[in-house]
């Protein structure tokens, strides 16, 4: 089963690294299933509502100071809180890339080309001037290497990226050539063509059956008690009523977190 084949093509279509304060409201459709939430960043501070017709109810605070996660629910004023080094989600990809695992080199190579097509369409988002984009990836695998073949292509309105003091990396590349079979991992030689990185904010993109929108964009400062548990909540040890979420709402509320995590390995 390929995971982190998956996982890549994901981060190249969300990727956005920002070091100033932020807030987007982003509308996710996977398979037909839209949610809605609101990012708050500051620092390594990540602030998630779930947005849904009746208003926040559920607010998701992580608070990498503390390494602190909260979960508010907004209509009974109590909480649950958790102590972790990183979301789940960061973690067990770290581990599963760092473990000394079973390792079984292909002695294959896959090579992966990428495409940026300027259809020369502009239109206006948030203030700046967005590009039509046609983005293609397509994986060529020699017989017997862990990867396949295949291309995928995405069709987005990308607004320029926001200056970083971070690097740059392609750590695409990294996650693409590992490759979960069974209980170990399978490793190719990979060789790129073309820029991977992404041609700027995604503020509209679709790829196969997913489809990302921001709907709303602001770099205004943030106010650091967006951080913080507000006076007059209560600690549970449970939530009355809370459901797990979906892989789709999961993955929302994951997604800073994972960049972040990205971020720092590299720094």
């Amino acid at each position: 089963m390929r995971v982190l084949g998956i996982m890549a093509l994901l981060i190249a279509a969300f990727t956005v690294f920002l070091r100033a304060d932020s807030r987007e409201v982003i509308k996710t459709t996977v398979a037909g299933h839209e949610s809605i939430f609101a990012h708050y960043v500051q620092d390594k501070s990540i602030r998630t509502e779930h947005l849904n017709q009746g208003g926040t109810q559920l607010v998701t605070i992580r608070n990498f100071e503390r390494n602190k996660t909260y979960i508010l629910d907004l209509a009974s004023r109590k909480y649950v809180e958790s102590s972790q080094e990183s979301p789940d989600l960061i973690l067990s990809l770290a581990q599963w890339i760092a473990r000394p695992a079973r390792t079984r080199e292909s002695g294959k190579t896959v090579n992966i080309y990428y495409e940026t097509i300027d259809t020369g369409e502009r239109k206006e988002f948030f203030g700046s001037t967005a590009k039509h984009l046609l983005r293609r990836e397509r994986h060529v695998a020699e017989p017997g290497a862990c990867d396949q073949t295949y291309e995928t292509e995405a069709d987005g309105w990308y607004i320029p990226q926001a200056k970083t003091s971070t690097a740059q990396v392609s750590y695409r590349a990294i996650l693409t050539s590992y490759t979960l079979i069974g209980s170990y991992q399978c490793h190719d030689t990979i060789v790129t063509h073309g820029d991977p990185s992404p041609p700027g904010v995604p503020v509209l993109e679709t790829s196969g059956s997913v489809k990302r929108e921001i709907l709303e964009l602001s770099h205004d400062p943030l106010d650091k008690s967006l951080f913080e548990i507000p006076s007059g909540f209560q600690k549970v040890e449970a939530l009355p009523g809370y459901r797990p979420m979906t892989w789709s709402q999961r993955l929302q509320m994951e997604w800073a977190q994972l960049e972040r995590a990205f971020e720092s390995w590299f720094e």
